[in-house]
């Protein structure tokens, strides 16, 4: 797979967070959610050097019990504490790590030793990207996340199968998540929650609109007619790909690939713009749709900017399909 430009978003020290479309904004830095999922898809596609890099950027995000999330363009750590979603992408890379044989001892170490921080996480995503990679090392924890996650399921009814009153950002990998669960432990019951919440997303995402994520300006409040147009993003598009992956795998069916290829299709231009995500001959991937401007300067309301989330998990998706493999 040519990835030319994700290339060009690395130096030695990690991933550009953000660019304009044509070279990164060194202003805006480094997130430690870039360099976690960028650690999966170059371990998926074979780029060892960067890899490392990667790698070596999440350790060195970690000062005491303490993890920062950025970094400024003069390779100092910004003394704020990541997320809660980037914490448990390190867990999830990291487990990724053990599962190929990539420094597996310090990947293991590093996820035991802030096993007390994942005991601690309120939040509702950051337990679910946690159970991704605790699947690989770890039954126990991966048992008390997977508990975690479905605790907060109980006393929903299918008509708002989701445990907050808002749906916002990065929907797909809650389905994913419990679906991987499902597949790794032959386990029935989280298969149908993972399908359950999955197709309750689906048909939000779908019923009298045109496929695409929810838009994060204004999103999904429980009682809204429709979700929000604009302005819709990748990741969100990315993550209903590898559910309906997962699901395909569980199942062999022929409607669960198709899914997975339809959500494929929003970066191929079956979307709200009538346009296509990214550059065929770069695979640079543009940061999401907004409306369109009154000047009509960003034509089609496409965000040229090429972010490292984006093209991260714009190429992970094309990964999985061709692959038709799961991480």
């Amino acid at each position: 797979m040519e990835t030319i430009y994700f290339d060009s978003m690395f130096d030695d020290f990690g991933v550009w967070q953000h660019t304009d479309g044509n070279k990164p904004i060194a202003k805006e830095g480094y997130a430690l959610d870039d360099a976690t999922r960028g650690l999966l898809l170059c371990l998926s596609l074979g780029k060892m050097y960067k890899a490392n890099v990667l790698f070596d950027y999440i350790v060195s995000s970690k000062n005491g019990d303490k993890i920062y999330g950025f970094a400024t363009d003069k390779r100092e750590f910004i003394p704020n504490s990541a997320s809660e979603d980037a914490v448990g992408q390190i867990v999830w890379a990291f487990g990724y790590c053990v599962n190929v044989g990539f420094r597996s001892k310090e990947a293991r170490d590093f996820i035991t030793s802030i096993i007390p921080i994942l005991q601690k996480m309120t939040s509702f995503r950051g337990p679910v990207y946690a159970l991704l990679g605790a699947l690989y090392v770890d039954k126990k924890l991966s048992n008390d996340l997977y508990r975690n996650i479905t605790k907060r399921f109980e006393n929903l009814d299918e008509s708002w199968l989701w445990p907050e009153i808002t749906i916002t950002y990065g929907n797909g990998i809650v389905p994913y998540a419990l679906l991987r669960y499902a597949l790794l432990n032959k386990d029935k019951k989280a298969e149908k929650l993972g399908r359950d919440v999955l197709e309750f997303l689906e048909k939000v995402c779908t019923t009298n609109r045109v496929r695409g994520p929810i838009g994060n300006d204004g999103w999904y409040t429980k009682g809204d007619k429709l979700p929000a147009i604009y302005s819709q993003q990748p990741i969100d598009a990315a993550y209903m790909v590898w559910a309906w992956m997962c699901a395909f795998q569980l199942s062999n069916s022929p409607a669960d690939l198709k899914n997975a290829k339809l959500w494929m299709q929003w970066f191929d231009g079956k979307n709200i713009a009538d346009c296509p995500m990214y550059d065929k001959d770069t695979l640079k991937a543009y940061d999401g749709i907004n409306p369109i401007n009154a000047d009509h300067s960003n034509e089609k309301g496409i965000n040229h900017h090429s972010g490292a989330e984006t093209n991260i998990c714009f190429l992970l998706s094309r990964w999985m399909l061709k692959a038709k493999q799961t991480i």
